[in-house]
């Protein structure tokens, strides 16, 4: 079933981000809620020796003990830091496009600076996606769309959609959008099967091109993600354009607008074409590092529960996603998204602490025996491609 089918029909529409409690929501935990997905499958073999009843206790009472000590409370002077930054990488940006000299050098520069700044403010957004600035939906979805619409060019709208599912169903063959990257990718041979997304709404098929792609996913792990933002401009005007639901169509449309004029206006100060099209690859082409950042966390990592039928949301969380192993003085680099484990756990709570909640998510999995799993940004990387290799192996020729 589609998302927009389970919005209407199992709760309020935007309900779904409402999947962890704050005390002014009526939905509190996925478990709660009676959810139309197609069923998850199992891994074969023998069940996981887990007690999933005692895991998703001790969770929610972890849940609660976060909430009475004040953790989801936002501190805005975290803020303060971040917004210099983005000023800093937008001043650069602009005084070496308006200012810098003539030369593939200072375009490339510019172009390396815009990457950064988007990188930068797509952590920020997703903190307004969500809710974890100021709590409150509406106020929270504005600014994230004058932030990631206005200076990013993508839509805030169409990421929800698309983020909430994620959360949701993570790492589901069937339901997650954030796996499904046929032709380009396929993170388990059940992709073989030309399955059908019940997201997108159609059959992801594993034809000759697939076949093709997949069979060397491994070595154009790279060269694909410094297309990818090209593919978010596509899926956000898809959105915008042809979604039955995007409550603030028309502030997105025009907010998108905002980026194209500003953008262009910035480009047309460069003197050639040849350079303009240098600057434009190179922003855009850089900002691969996020996409690697975000396909880090999920794609070597489980697709298939060991028990479907009893495999509580903790336990499922843990089990498909990893942490980013990094020194503190770099955490700004990866923006909260080296505490995915925690963030999947805690969707709303502000990222800049969940470095403080990583030692307890831990003691959480050691007592239960989940598995916690964490690599450096390199060995990570490493695991990653070694995976695809692996599925592309399977790739009959």
């Amino acid at each position: 079933m589609h998302p927009r089918e389970v919005v209407a029909d199992v709760m309020p529409r935007w309900a779904v981000a409402r999947f962890v409690a704050d005390g002014s929501d009526r939905v509190s935990f996925v478990e709660d809620m009676q959810l139309p997905y197609s069923a998850a499958r199992s891994a074969g073999g023998e069940p996981a020796n887990l007690d999933y009843v005692a895991i998703q206790h001790d969770y929610r009472q972890l849940h609660a003990r976060l909430q009475a000590e004040g953790f989801f409370a936002c501190d805005y002077s975290e803020y303060a830091r971040e917004g210099a930054r983005y000023v800093g990488l937008f001043v650069a940006a602009l005084t070496l496009v308006l200012y810098g000299p003539a030369s593939a050098w200072t375009y490339a520069a510019a172009g390396l600076c815009t990457a950064l700044l988007w990188q930068q403010l797509s952590f920020f957004a997703h903190d307004l996606g969500h809710n974890e600035l100021t709590g409150r939906r509406d106020i929270d979805l504005v600014l994230g769309i004058c932030v990631a619409d206005v200076l990013g060019g993508l839509s805030v709208g169409w990421w929800k959609k698309n983020h909430n599912t994620h959360h949701i169903v993570t790492n589901d063959i069937d339901n997650d959008p954030d796996i499904q990257h046929m032709p380009f990718f396929a993170v388990s041979t059940r992709f073989f099967e030309s399955r059908f997304s019940t997201y997108y709404g159609r059959i992801m098929q594993f034809d000759a091109a697939a076949r093709l792609f997949v069979s060397l996913q491994d070595k154009l792990y790279y060269l694909v993600m410094c297309f990818a933002r090209f593919n978010l401009y596509v899926l956000s005007w898809t959105y915008l354009l042809r979604s039955d639901f995007a409550p603030y169509r028309a502030l997105e449309i025009v907010c998108v607008g905002v980026f194209l004029a500003w953008f262009s206006y910035l480009v047309s100060y460069i003197p050639t074409w040849p350079l303009r099209v240098l600057y434009v690859l190179t922003a855009n082409a850089a900002s691969a590092i996020l996409h690697i950042q975000i396909t880090l966390s999920h794609f070597a990592m489980s697709t298939e529960s060991p028990d479907p039928e009893h495999e509580c949301f903790c336990a499922r969380q843990v089990r498909t996603t990893m942490d980013v192993i990094c020194p503190r003085w770099f955490d700004w680099f990866h923006g909260g998204l080296q505490f995915q484990i925690e963030h999947h756990l805690f969707p709303r709570l502000p990222r800049h602490k969940l470095v403080r909640v990583q030692p307890m998510v831990k003691d959480l999995c050691r007592r239960h025996g989940m598995e916690f799993k964490e690599f450096s940004f390199i060995d990570g990387n490493v695991y990653t491609i070694r995976w695809l290799g692996h599925v592309a192996s399977r790739v009959k020729t």
